[in-house]
């Protein structure tokens, strides 16, 4: 199902991201270091942090399960979910990203397209965006909450990776883009949540996996997260004097669409 061409009477209901001419797609993709000849690969220490990921939010299989993203960059997530069975569609603004995906053979949606007109309304399992919100303005993240929300079944999962704004060591990660528009810490993200009745899961740091890594590189993340444990437990406790502060460069936000149904279930198949 490519349906990257469904332009016409479209209901647009929000400019979720920046637009960008074609020069600017090319430039940002090189920027980046993305080619298309690896448009869908996945490297192993990538698969091991999504499994990581997803098993930590509360998904513990992709299988069968309807999956979107939004700005799926160069693909690897869009990869790594289909090798594992995932019905994956994604919206990216790229023209370039777009083409390669079509080729690669993916499913995407047009810009305008919203995630709704996928498979209809309440229909994804879970809905992915990593290091996306902060490429849109304050208003266009507010809106793409909405979309998501709309489009997400009763107890689907809304993940995203953003830079913390509650973090003394994101201005690396956040001003190392111009693109960057919104930064946004733990409480801003629990209120837009509050304002559109999306139910807060977790706000936290992302998974550093050691387990599966080399061991070159199982002591060198052994020894990183023992002195971020230490570091950042003493700035959050004692400087800040704010225990759920995330002070890692990024946070992980999960947030779901409520079950509303008696009897406080969990997430639908997604934690089965």
């Amino acid at each position: 199902m490519d349906i990257a061409s469904r332009r016409d009477n479209v209901d647009v209901r929000c400019d979720s991201r920046h637009r960008n001419d074609g020069s600017a797609d090319d430039n940002y993709s090189a920027w980046k270091e993305w080619r298309a000849a690896d448009f869908g690969w996945v490297d192993g220490e990538e698969s091991l942090y999504f499994a990581r990921e997803l098993q930590a939010a509360g998904v513990i299989k992709l299988a069968g399960l309807r999956v979107g993203e939004i700005g799926y960059g160069n693909g690897a997530f869009a990869g790594w979910a289909r090798q594992l069975g995932a019905h994956w569609i994604g919206r990216e603004e790229s023209e370039t990203l777009q083409a390669r995906a079509i080729k690669a053979g993916f499913d995407i949606l047009a810009p305008a397209v919203s995630l709704s007109d996928a498979w209809g309304s309440g229909a994804f399992d879970l809905i992915v965006a990593l290091d996306v919100v902060e490429h849109m303005s304050l208003s266009a993240v507010r809106c793409f909450f909405g979309e998501a929300k709309a489009a997400l079944k009763p107890g689907g999962l809304l993940l995203l990776r953003i830079p913390s704004g509650d973090s003394p060591f994101v201005p690396a990660t956040y001003w190392g883009d111009v693109t960057h528009r919104t930064l946004l810490g733990s409480g801003a993200v629990r209120q837009l949540a509050c304002e559109l009745d999306l139910e807060v899961r977790q706000i936290r740091s992302p998974v550093m996996p050691i387990v599966g890594l080399s061991k070159t590189r199982l002591l060198r993340r052994a020894a990183i997260r023992l002195v971020r444990w230490v570091a950042y437990s003493f700035i959050r406790t004692v400087l800040m004097g704010n225990e759920g502060a995330v002070l890692s460069p990024n946070m992980i936000v999960v947030l779901a669409r409520s079950r509303k149904a008696p009897g406080g279930e969990q997430a639908v198949a997604i934690a089965e």
